[in-house]
């Protein structure tokens, strides 16, 4: 009885979902055929022996980087990424996102020539389910577009066989100046086919080709995509790209109804088959677009906060807190059974969307020309006033935080530590890319050898050049490496830092930014106060609900405030946490 009830609840929802995707498309009929069909192919890979865990807890964060991140002639790179982690990375990291390891044209793995396939030069699924065993991997379900060279789309350009109808092509003379952009290259790219020269949709390149979801048989190829990934040992699938997957000519075909009902949809199959597994949504929107995608605690589990990583890098720069402070405020809690993830760099660019109703116009003009000078290239698109505008900023990290508005300084590696420090106090699950990690600046020779923006901030290492960087101790790459890893580690002591743990904006003037996090049993709080400046700052410690009858401590600097301190020295860009609760009780008085 309880297996009957437990099929049809599960029947129920994916009927729902799909009437509300293709209810002016398809009739009754059709949906509940395609709802017989989702239920066979996702049931049979339902694993029941499998025990419920926590979603996410304060011990969390996720290390991103490209399988080919350490190179070595004629070593599969899973191999070396293996050996990397292994080394270096065990306990330090509890999730690892494998940027795409499909058979790719372009873009860096995101053009995908087939979903079904590792590329032979990183190794194969038994090197990714390997990985599993010690780290929950997240992955790529690039869903929006394939590359040119996939075999369904040279079966559309022969009108034959799977493919023929997965690719949204028009007529060439519609009119799309309505339609939301992320790049400035023509919508829509010609194709020569065997039956004419058709018009397809490109989103982000003329290699990247994009799906019809219109039709039923790409989302049931997708749901056999994501099947195969469940059963090769990933847990969190990252929607790629995904508020741009359904197209009505008449709309701005960004975010639409359908679009937020897939995502649901695959939630649903995803708890149903494997009750471990979480949907993360990418969605590079400004702020109030992108949480819409939490859905009511019904879509994606976890959303990017966009917002957070140009926002701490212009604090940074312009070294005033005020528009942080007052975004910070009104930044909603993730809602039951979400979260957000938080990070400062990632392969791609840094998002300038996501400041759009933040930062006013001439901040962020002054924004875009320091990371310029301090060697930023940009991505641009068509906005809908046909006019480009920048869509991210491409530059490694650690160079954007060089400097400030005066120009650079020799502040630049405590500014990097600083930005990850106000990163990981926030309320959300911390990212921190490979690159960052290392303090790797930009990588001219690759732009140069590639002529793409991004290319700067996607720098490889070779074996042995990592090992130097990281067990020489002079190098800049081996004392960032280390004092995040420390921080890493007394971060995930902190039950306050649990990614839903309460958060408190604090006002404490423009050069010194603090939250206050409190656990979710209550038990502790933590002030998390960052100086902002290049210039020392003092905290009042009276403007912090601080309770008398309790010791606190600095947890970072491994101290205990006495009773009669009222103020505390802050170094530029030092940062403290405060905290009432500690497991780490040898720590000296101040």
């Amino acid at each position: 009885m309880k297996i009957n009830n437990s099929y049809k609840k599960y029947e129920k929802k994916v009927s729902m979902h799909l009437h509300n995707i293709y209810s002016y498309l398809l009739n009754s009929k059709e949906v509940d055929d395609l709802t017989k069909k989702i239920l066979k192919i996702t049931l049979e890979k339902k694993n029941n022996s499998i025990k419920k865990r926590k979603k996410w807890s304060e011990k969390d964060s996720i290390l991103i980087c490209y399988p080919d991140f350490i190179k070595k002639k004629n070593t599969p790179s899973f191999d070396l990424l293996q050996n990397f982690l292994d080394k270096y990375l065990i306990n330090k990291f509890s999730i690892i996102h494998l940027l795409p390891f499909y058979p790719s044209s372009s873009d860096e793995g995101f053009s995908v020539i087939d979903f079904f396939k590792v590329d032979n030069n990183y190794g194969t699924w038994k090197n990714i389910k390997k990985i599993s065993k010690k780290f929950d991997i997240m992955a790529d379900v690039v869903l929006n577009h394939s590359s040119t060279k996939n075999k369904w789309f040279l079966n559309f350009l022969q009108n034959k066989a799977e493919g023929k109808d997965f690719y949204y092509a028009l007529d060439e003379n519609i009119k799309l100046s309505h339609v939301v952009r992320a790049r400035s290259h023509d919508l829509l790219q010609k194709f020569k086919t065997l039956q004419g020269d058709k018009y397809v949709w490109c989103t982000f390149s003329k290699d990247q080709v994009d799906f019809d979801f219109r039709n039923p048989k790409v989302l049931i190829k997708f749901i056999d995509v994501v099947m195969n990934m469940l059963k090769n040992g990933i847990r969190v699938f990252r929607f790629d790209a995904v508020a741009f997957i359904w197209k009505r000519t008449e709309t701005n075909c960004i975010n639409l109804d359908q679009v937020h009902a897939i995502v649901k949809l695959f939630r649903v199959i995803l708890e149903e088959v494997d009750k471990n597994s979480l949907v993360l949504t990418e969605t590079n929107l400004p702020f109030f677009q992108n949480i819409s995608y939490f859905g009511n605690s019904d879509e994606a589990h976890i959303v990017y906060n966009f917002s957070l990583s140009p926002l701490i890098i212009n604090t940074l720069i312009k070294e005033n807190c005020v528009a942080l402070q007052r975004w910070s405020m009104s930044m909603s809690p993730a809602k039951k059974n979400t979260a957000y993830l938080n990070f400062l760099a990632t392969h791609d660019g840094i998002g300038i969307r996501p400041l759009e109703g933040i930062l006013k116009n001439s901040d962020l003009k002054k924004l875009l020309v320091t990371l310029e000078k301090f060697g930023a290239k940009f991505t641009f698109r068509k906005n809908q006033s046909n006019k480009k505008s920048v869509y991210e900023a491409n530059i490694s990290l650690f160079d954007a935080l060089s400097g400030t508005y005066k120009g650079k300084d020799i502040y630049k590696a405590e500014r990097f530590l600083c930005a990850h420090t106000m990163m990981l106090a926030f309320e959300g699950i911390p990212a921190i890319y490979s690159n960052s990690l290392i303090a790797t600046s930009n990588d001219y020779k690759l732009f140069k050898k590639t002529k793409l923006n991004r290319s700067l901030n996607r720098h490889r290492y070779s074996e042995k050049e990592i090992n130097s960087k990281l067990n020489v101790k002079t190098t800049i790459s081996h004392k960032i490496f280390n004092k995040l890893i420390k921080i890493l580690d007394i971060r995930k002591k902190q039950k306050a830092f649990h990614p839903n743990a309460t958060q408190y904006t604090l006002n404490l003037g423009s050069k010194i930014f603090g939250i206050w996090r409190q656990s979710i049993d209550k038990e502790q709080s933590i002030f998390a106060i960052t100086n902002i400046s290049s210039t020392r700052q003092i905290l009042d410690l009276r403007k912090l609900n601080i309770i008398d009858n309790e010791k606190w401590f600095d947890v970072l600097g491994n101290i205990t405030l006495s009773n009669e301190m009222k103020f505390v020295h802050l170094a530029p860009y030092e940062t403290t946490w405060i905290t009432n609760y500690t497991k780490e009780r040898n720590v000296k008085k101040l």
